[in-house]
């Protein structure tokens, strides 16, 4: 907890007043350090903070270290110990506000010793500050080896930048692929060589290809003073004793004040957070990016809603209608404007237990659609009637109650009960076709666009819910939908004569002033749209062609549903703040990837090479341990290549029917113009022009569900071979369910982490675990005091066990920011039971257990 408030001093630091010098920790037992008289070794990672120099030593803070025997506090070094640290690179100096650039041409300049150098394309530099004409610049990389400070005129430089010749995304050189129906090399070498060189992505690293960053922008300022909002996302905060916590995805909160940080309130916490109000005080506060509007909803306050408990009685707003559901006849009802509806208490599993119209009969409302209109302000709500009807009652001391159901008939089964509904049970939501207004003048937008576009009718949506396990997971996708973010866009779906949909931007760059100086503030989302209704038309389109997809690639349809509910809730236009699109939250990067991979594939198998015979055996775990285990100069094709030719070959060229999304994105793949492979810069700028295609039917949602489970499904069979090396070398004692369970989590863990980025905090783990001790954890995954318990290799560990270690372990070793650290350790666990892939399914399901996916 303590890191994230010493990261927001220092962020508060570096805007106001000179560099404090953080440092971090970059080689395990190399920086030694004195601390209360004791001599010792930091550990990578490891955050201090440089001070003043006193003589022949160097003064420093230590602000947080995973090294033993090491605390927060005072130390310090030797000064020449600390300055051949920082020269060799064992200490790296934190939150620079320089960015590395990369060249794509060849450029001349001139070293510290007045000796000129020239750099080729793809290296990579570091801008520094303008001395009269010159501009200080760092040599990062560079192909001829040379490093280190160098200049060059700041004229020049500002030309370079003008023209391209710097990119801050990595460039990438290719070359045009000639068109040809076969290959005639002279060697398998030369083939290779060449298909490498007509790969765009292929030098971009792993973890650059899995973290899905694309724009990383601080949002610039805190909204409106006095609005209230409903938060899309968890986010930190510190409070008034200068503690960090957090607050879940799902809670109201008031701005109260902006500036350098946002103040705010917390009014409400969602109803399935165990956390007290109270321990935020009056107010907090926070950075203004977690307060991007891209995570917010403007919702009425708590106070201004009325609580809906036991005994409040309300209308619904001329325009507004909800479905409720007979407690005992199962059949569904719609309440609309000449309704007068009242609470009489809560179902079990939140949903709300209401009379209508002073009938007999009660009826049950979800949760999820009464709550979306009050907090829109569209229940109109008597109060003087809400307030006899309770004294009439005597009910002034009751609190609310949770009604479970009452039926009468004995054959009758409850909804709840079965993991395979009826038709009729299936809460589908009946979409706004245009805009509308509620009471407080806030225009909501229409939310079915989506209907239109889905190529299916009444008939045809009824024909596909006769299959019992698309029909469950129409319900489950139901459900997954209404927990959307508004996060969405509705782009123009407008096609040419020829039938194909026209580009068009989905976003456009926002800039600020800043000291005279016009810079790049971030993107902003175009023709912005709310979530898609829940609608029987949508809901049934996606769980046909989500089956589809599992069955076509042979994996299980509970297993990938927890993560797609997690990155989307299956919302097909949905959009991150990082411009990452659909269901599968595909960033460009990964998406050109994709298709780079694909098209390499398609051109051999079309060609019959040689190398389909080499990836033949990959498909089996011993061929595939053999690839893993050859070392990577002798790969003849990179892994996910390897995966598309070794087993997904038959799938993309044959006709099984179940594949036929997969054969179109085969038939059809994505493939970039030579204009747009001068970079990887160009390539995104290619792809922005048309992300408006990739959110419009009918390929979406197929391209998405595929890439997702692609992806997903080839980084979990490099964890399976990773989990069984490290256990037969390391001595870890993991049964095979352990490997086959842990496999899951890791490559679910990999989905917003990287394999490289997940594989790193799981050696860290395996060193713990080879200690034979290890610390005991509290409820936030911290260790709980200086409590240690045994372990011998992973013997008695439950799945709960591995991922609460896990989220331990990133949070001190995942390779990025805090921010991106703690996203990524609490991606699979949430906060507190809230949040996550596992509890969003807990959501979804609402005590269903295992009814629409398998938490591992």
């Amino acid at each position: 907890m303590k890191i994230f408030f010493l990261a927001f001093i220092y962020f508060f630091c570096v805007h106001t007043m000179a560099d404090p010098g953080f440092v971090s920790v970059t080689k395990d037992n190399s920086v030694q350090v004195i601390q209360d008289g004791r001599e010792v070794f930091l550990k990578t990672g490891d955050l201090i903070q440089v001070k003043e120099n006193s003589g022949w030593k160097r003064n420093i803070k230590i602000i947080s270290s995973i090294a033993d025997g090491v605390v927060s506090g005072e130390a310090y070094m030797g000064e020449k110990t600390y300055k051949e640290h920082l020269s060799d690179n064992s200490l790296a100096i934190v939150n620079s506000s320089y960015k590395n650039n990369f060249l794509t041409k060849t450029i001349e300049v001139e070293l510290s010793t007045g000796e000129k150098v020239t750099l080729s394309p793809g290296d990579e530099i570091k801008i520094l500050d303008v001395d009269g004409w010159k501009r200080k610049i760092e040599i990062i990389k560079s192909q001829s080896g040379v490093k280190g400070g160098a200049i060059l005129g700041n004229n020049s430089y500002l030309d370079y930048k003008k023209n391209g010749v710097l990119t801050e995304a990595v460039f990438v050189k290719t070359t045009d692929r000639p068109p040809t129906s076969g290959y005639e090399y002279d060697s398998l070498d030369s083939l290779v060589q060449k298909l490498m060189n007509q790969d765009v992505e292929e030098n971009i690293g792993d973890d650059e290809l899995s973290d899905g960053v694309e724009v990383s922008n601080d949002y610039n300022g805190c909204p409106d003073d006095g609005k209230t909002f409903k938060i899309g996302r968890y986010i930190n905060v510190t409070n008034s004793e200068k503690k960090t916590l957090g607050v879940p995805k799902g809670s109201t909160v008031r701005v109260k004040t902006g500036g350098v940080t946002c103040s705010i309130e917390i009014l409400e916490l969602p109803k399935e957070s165990n956390l007290n109000a109270k321990i935020y005080g009056n107010q907090v506060i926070t950075f203004p990016s977690n307060l991007h509007p891209d995570f917010l909803t403007e919702v009425a306050a708590p106070s201004e809603t009325v609580s809906l408990t036991d005994g409040v009685k309300f209308k619904l707003g001329d325009d507004a209608s909800v479905h409720a559901y007979g407690r005992r006849t199962g059949k569904r009802y719609k309440f609309d404007a000449k309704d007068s509806v009242t609470v009489v208490g809560k179902h079990s599993n939140g949903d709300y237990i209401v009379k209508r119209n002073n009938e007999k009969w009660e009826y049950r409302i979800p949760y999820e659609d009464l709550d979306e209109l009050n907090d829109n302000s569209q229940l109109s709500i008597n109060l003087l009637d809400t307030v006899t009807g309770i004294v009439e009652d005597e009910r002034i001391n009751e609190v609310v109650s949770e009604v479970e159901p009452d039926y009468e008939c004995h054959d009758e089964v409850r909804e709840d009960d079965v993991n395979t509904p009826e038709i009729g049970d299936i809460e589908w939501q009946v979409c706004r076709a245009k805009s509308t207004k509620n009471n407080r003048g806030k225009t909501l937008a229409a939310n079915d666009y989506m209907d239109r576009e889905i190529p299916l009718s009444n008939n045809q949506t009824n024909k596909i819910l006769e299959d019992s396990q698309k029909r469950q997971f129409s319900k489950c996708i139901s459900l997954s939908l209404r927990h959307g973010t508004n996060r969405s866009s509705n782009p123009s779906c407008s096609k040419d004569g020829n039938g194909n949909i026209i580009p068009r931007r989905i976003r456009q760059a926002t800039y600020r002033t800043s000291s005279g100086k016009r810079k790049f503030a971030g993107w902003q989302l175009l023709n912005k749209a709310p979530k898609a209704c829940a609608s029987k038309k949508l809901s049934t389109h996606l769980a046909d062609r989500y089956v589809d997809m599992t069955k076509c690639l042979g994996i299980d349809a509970k297993e990938l549903f927890p993560v797609i509910n997690h990155e989307s809730h299956f919302q097909p236009k949905t959009i991150s703040p990082t411009f990452a699109l659909g269901v599968g939250q595909i960033v460009s990067v990964n998406y050109l990837d994709f298709y780079n991979k694909m098209n390499q594939a398609k051109d051999m198998i079309q060609s019959n090479s040689s190398i389909l015979e080499y990836a033949k055996p990959l498909s089996t775990r011993e061929g595939y341990k053999n690839y893993e285990d050859s070392p990577s100069r002798s790969k003849k094709v990179s892994r996910l290549t390897a995966y598309f030719l070794s087993d997904l070959k038959d799938k993309m060229t044959g006709n099984m029917k179940e594949c036929s999304g997969l054969k179109q994105l085969y038939d059809n793949p994505v493939k970039l113009p030579s204009s747009a492979k001068s970079s990887t810069s160009s390539a995104n700028d290619y792809l922005r022009d048309r992300e408006n295609i990739r959110l419009c039917a009918p390929k979406n949602p197929d391209e998405g569900f595929y890439m997702a489970a692609i992806y997903y499904m080839y980084n979990k069979k490099y964890f399976r071979y990773m989990l069984e090396k490290e256990n037969r070398e390391q001595g870890l004692n993991m049964t095979t369910k352990q490997v086959n369970d842990f496999s899951i989590i890791l490559a679910r863990w990999s989905y917003n982490g990287g394999v490289a980025g997940v594989s790193g905090p799981f050696e860290r783990l395996v060193e713990k675990i080879k200690m034979g001790s290890i610390e005991v954890l509290n409820s936030n995954n911290d260790p709980d005091g200086n409590k240690k318990k045994k372990v011998s290799g992973f013997s008695n560990f439950s799945n709960d066990d591995f991922k609460n270690y896990m989220s331990y372990v990133i949070k001190h070793r995942y390779n990025g920011g805090n921010a991106r650290r703690n996203e990524v350790a609490r991606y699979i666990t949430g906060s507190n039971g809230v949040g996550g892939v596992d509890g969003d399914l807990k959501q979804i399901e609402k005590g269903e257990k295992n009814s629409c996916g398998t938490t591992y």
